[in-house]
């Protein structure tokens, strides 16, 4: 299939080739990966809330539906509060990890597409899904600007 916008646009181009990263910053955004799931199993919202540009991005559980129903007139992602009650404020202890992690750089801006599984610890109850983070370089530091995730209960076994 070919869209109108890359129509005309040779597809033997490396685009991704140009794209400006380096070793120090996939270093950097791993350690920010392992300081977010860190922060969900140890229950530290304080640390985890450093890790976002600021509380009012936008964070949101897509629930694995085919299609979002909105009933207004804009859809409002900003749902970091949820998540914060959900994970740090529910009393519940957390065990999270992260798989098939894909980090793609160009500069400040990078996007991590990841596998994760949630389960409240030592048992088999929770969760798992598909994550997109939206990462934004501010002064020196990678920083979570968007969270999109599925979520689904973890089968029974």
């Amino acid at each position: 299939m070919s869209y109108p916008a890359t129509a005309t646009v040779s597809s033997h181009i490396d685009f991704q080739s140009h794209y400006v990263g380096s070793a120090e910053d996939k270093l950097a955004i791993e350690r920010l990966l392992s300081a977010y799931t860190t922060s969900v199993s140890t229950g530290d919202g304080k640390t985890f809330a450093t890790l976002l540009l600021d509380d009012k991005v936008p964070f949101m559980a897509v629930r694995g539906v085919p299609d979002i129903v909105n009933n207004s007139d804009t859809l409002d992602t900003r749902r970091y509060a949820d998540f914060r009650e959900s994970v740090f404020g529910s009393g519940r202890k957390l065990e999270q990890a992260f798989f098939n992690v894909k980090i793609n750089q160009d500069g400040a801006l990078a996007q991590v597409s990841l596998d994760f599984i949630t389960k409240e610890a030592g048992t088999q109850k929770g969760g798992f899904g598909w994550k997109l983070l939206q990462l934004l370089k501010t002064n020196g530091h990678w920083k979570i600007a968007s969270e999109f995730y599925t979520v689904r209960p973890l089968p029974l076994e």
